[in-house]
């Protein structure tokens, strides 16, 4: 890991492409880099654990340049895993949904629902956006999906090269979520766990499907709440069983590592993001060899009077909340310079910075 973090550092923060060993790293994945260094089998499946929950992916899957871009953005991979003082540390108790619906009551009526977008007319002098029963006319837009998303989008013009590419490079990952609800978080004192008191409720295991567990109960403690991650090929086996028999499992694994009273609570559910049609998985983009130095300029650079936000695009903090806001900020800004400057001529307009 203080390999990865010294090698993190070179990487340019939202351009990897430019790091002089740009080409070398995306041409491996994060397990061959680890293999090229001796590592073995439990190298790898240490670091599974990293890649299930932090992209929904296995070591085979993911650049390695992808992953020291991501550890740079986030300070390095202890800071992106940590719970205490790290980027795991804090959750929302009402869902972080919260924050989006407490948006769209700002807004009022400005927000349309059940308008999914299909089609984006563009030129130099604006954009005209065809959703479901609605069409709406700009001098900018700001599109704010995951970059596989773009692909479900008929662009007119079609998008010029790396634009056009990209959606089919940068693959969402298959990430789940397992809840369950208890009377009250009984590993906290050990009852019924059969093992030492004063269980934190995280853990991580190797065994599946549950990869690692977290304690996502209220504050107060009046319901004992269990969050178990389900990632990367565990959960593409897992998403396409029965429900009863993902439940059972899920409950399984919870019941493997806080004891027996796991497999009976209150309440259960689950979330499925690789079977979100909006959203094609999660929790954020994977990213396989090659794709940064081929495509990796079109995932934030504007196009015309198109512009990217979302977190996969940010240049600090991407794949977290906070990369999303900061990727909106930026994008708002961008599109701001749009409005206020001259028409471009075709070629400037798909320009990429070197």
């Amino acid at each position: 890991m203080a390999t990865i973090d010294r090698l993190a550092a070179t990487v340019p923060s939202g351009a990897p492409w430019r790091a002089p060993r740009a080409s070398e790293w995306d041409a491996l994945t994060l397990e061959d880099w680890l293999r090229s260094r001796g590592g073995g089998d439990l190298l790898v499946t240490l670091f599974s654990f990293v890649t299930r929950t932090s992209w929904g992916c296995e070591p085979r899957e993911i650049s390695f340049l992808h992953v020291l871009h991501y550890a740079r953005q986030a300070g390095g991979l202890w800071p992106l895993l940590g719970t205490t003082g790290g980027l795991q540390e804090r959750h929302f108790h009402e869902g972080a949904a919260a924050i989006s619906e407490r948006m769209a009551d700002a807004l009022g009526a400005r927000v349309r629902l059940s308008s999914p977008v299909r089609s984006v007319a563009w030129a130099d002098d604006g954009v005209s956006v065809v959703a479901d029963g609605a069409t709406v006319q700009a001098k900018a837009a700001i599109i704010a999906v995951p970059p596989a998303a773009r692909g479900r989008l008929a662009f007119s013009p079609a998008l010029p090269e790396p634009w056009a590419s990209l959606p089919s490079r940068w693959p969402q990952g298959t990430l789940s979520k397992a809840y369950a609800v208890y009377e009250r978080p009984f590993w906290r004192d050990g009852s019924g766990t059969g093992l030492r008191s004063e269980l934190s409720g995280q853990s991580q295991s190797s065994s599946g499907p549950v990869c690692a567990t977290f304690d996502a109960s209220p504050a107060d403690g009046e319901r004992g709440v269990l969050l178990g991650f389900i990632g990367g090929d565990d959960a593409r086996a897992w998403d396409a069983l029965p429900a009863a028999e993902r439940r059972a499992r899920a409950l399984g694994s919870f019941a493997e590592i806080f004891g027996p009273d796991a497999l009976a609570p209150l309440d259960y559910t689950e979330q499925r993001w690789a079977h979100e049609d909006w959203v094609l998985g999660g929790p954020t983009a994977v990213p396989g060899p090659g794709a940064w130095t081929a495509v990796g300029a079109g995932v934030a650079t504007p196009v015309g009077p198109l512009h990217w936000a979302g977190t996969e695009t940010a240049q600090t903090m991407t794949g977290f909340m906070d990369g999303a806001v900061r990727a909106g900020q930026r994008a708002a800004r961008e599109a701001r310079r749009t409005l206020e400057a001259r028409p471009v001529s075709p070629a400037s307009a798909v320009a990429i910075p070197a």
